[in-house]
């Protein structure tokens, strides 16, 4: 036989299949139903432990920083509120029976070191020893934590003068009172 006749023989034999409609649904059906089975299957999305861990620390930390922010606003308005009470603060103690004047100097008592202490704290102990008024004018100014060694035996003036040396400080005595500016 040569090379037509066997190319004859094959287009007759697939004419004569052609001729047989085979019914090959179902067979595709079953085939195409185990493909979505198989590749479009909704899957369950599981968890991990590293992704429940990462929520669990995702949720302590903005937990952390919510604490922290309500912490440092409260402060800071308890703060600002303390600072607005003592804005005109007067210190009449018991006067004593000779009041000194911002230039003399003051019976010998100990000398004193203020450490950490608010620039309107130093001022008021200042004050009610030096029988003087404070005013404040800048409550930020009035905020600031200073380290000062006060000598009692120093003139009013001249602890003013080096409480000014401090960077952000600026303290102005008129008359008998106190200015923090």
């Amino acid at each position: 036989m040569t090379s037509n006749d066997k190319l004859e023989d094959l287009l007759r034999q697939m004419y004569a299949q052609e001729d047989e409609t085979i019914d090959t649904s179902d067979t595709i059906d079953e085939e195409w139903q185990k493909f979505e089975a198989r590749h479009f299957a909704p899957k369950r999305r599981s968890w991990g432990w590293m992704q429940i861990a990462a929520a669990f620390i995702g949720l302590l930390m903005l937990s952390g920083i919510t604490y922290a922010a309500i912490h440092i606003v409260s402060s800071s308005r308890s703060q600002l509120a303390e600072v607005q009470d003592t804005t005109a603060v007067t210190h009449k103690g018991p006067a004593p029976a000779v009041k000194f004047a911002s230039h003399e100097v003051l019976p010998p008592c100990e000398p004193k070191t203020f450490e950490n202490v608010p620039l309107k704290d130093i001022a008021t102990e200042l004050a009610s020893i030096y029988h003087i008024n404070i005013k404040i004018r800048n409550t930020e100014t009035a905020a600031l934590r200073l380290y000062y060694p006060w000598n009692p035996q120093m003139p009013l003036a001249q602890v003013v003068e080096e409480l000014n040396r401090f960077e952000k400080v600026h303290l102005t005595l008129t008359n008998d009172t106190l200015i923090i500016e």
